[in-house]
């Protein structure tokens, strides 16, 4: 076992640290955790255990340290906010053995920055929230399916859902082949051999999610930040699109194992408009709001990261409240804001 220790006499090593909220401004009086890897560090201060930090006004916190560890891990939290993950920096080190036993550690580099973004709490509230854990299946033939995001469920004879906020529509070309093969396999995945009649190519089109008139969806890229990942609420003057092509991916390097491809990918979120009431005019006088967490697609079970329904009409807050999960199931509660 490697004997590390600190060598005497060696520079400070910093770690600065800027704190930000959503709209760029710095984040005052958060506090920095850091831990190290190693319990050869010592503080600025004496201390030889993990350490916390306070920002100042101006967002800014730095820890100082002599030590022999090269891994550092921080995360920082601040009244009113959601906490930040954990990050990591390495600082380089050299290892140097002293015969015939010990090895000493220089520390190569001796001071990293980063900056992190806390998401404020605006309005947490009760909503039905979902997880991929509720394990719904997802129906294999062709045909038009409606499905309740209230309730988490395919409309009948699928599953007891009762108002269709989306369609998930399956158009394959060759029907047959492709159910026989899904049958024998039992999961997303087709298995084909090269040239037989109904092979897919990729990027054919099999399928799509599709929205009733007025209603519809939009999808943005997710804030990096899984205690946070998407956003405060829903924005109506985005533009809402009613239709989310699904088509083939390749999976095997050899073409034979071929999958249908999510309708949004693990880094984005998909805002959704639905159950829209419009005047004579065509005005939209009545809507509810839903979230959907990437991956997002149909593989054999309905997909998704977590969703999230708002039961209440024209309130487009989407900033949900885990204590007050209005699902009140055992499996495959949601637990993300």
């Amino acid at each position: 076992m490697l004997m590390l220790f600190v060598h005497a006499g060696c520079a400070s090593e910093r770690l600065y640290v800027k704190v930000i909220d959503g709209d760029g401004s710095p984040v005052s009086n958060a506090t920095v955790n850091v831990g190290f890897t190693s319990g050869h560090v010592v503080f600025a201060d004496g201390k030889s255990c993990d350490y916390e930090a306070k920002t100042g006004q101006d967002g800014n916190a730095v820890v100082s340290f002599n030590g022999s560890s090269s891994d550092v891990y921080w995360s920082v939290k601040a009244d009113g906010y959601y906490p930040s993950d954990t990050r990591h920096e390495t600082f380089k080190v050299e290892v140097v053995q002293i015969p015939p036993i010990f090895y000493k550690v220089n520390m190569l580099e001796h001071e990293k920055h980063g900056e992190i973004t806390l998401y404020r709490k605006k309005n947490p509230q009760p909503m039905y929230a979902y997880t991929r854990e509720m394990n719904v299946k997802s129906p294999i033939a062709n045909g038009r399916y409606g499905f309740d995001l209230k309730c988490f469920d395919w409309l009948p004879p699928h599953g007891n859902g009762k108002v269709a906020d989306f369609y998930y529509v399956r158009e394959r070309q060759d029907e047959t082949n492709v159910m026989k093969r899904v049958r024998y396999d039992k999961s997303g995945f087709l298995q084909f051999k090269r040239g037989e009649a109904g092979y897919p190519s990729l990027g054919d089109i099999i399928g799509h999610i599709e929205f009733d008139e007025n209603c519809g969806a939009y999808v943005g890229k997710k804030t990096g930040c899984k205690r946070f990942p998407s956003v405060h609420s829903a924005h109506p003057e985005c533009e809402f699109t009613r239709l989310f092509p699904i088509t083939i991916v390749n999976c095997d390097e050899f073409g034979i194992w071929l999958q249908e491809s999510s309708v949004i990918g693990k880094d984005e979120y998909m805002v959704i408009r639905s159950r829209v009431s419009c005047d004579e005019n065509g005005k939209i006088i009545s809507a509810n709001y839903s979230k959907i967490l990437g991956p997002f697609g149909f593989k054999y079970l309905v997909v998704v990261d977590e969703s999230v329904f708002n039961p209440r009409p024209n309130d487009t807050n989407l900033e949900f409240d885990p204590e007050r999960n209005l699902y009140q199931g055992n499996k495959g509660r949601g637990m993300i804001p």
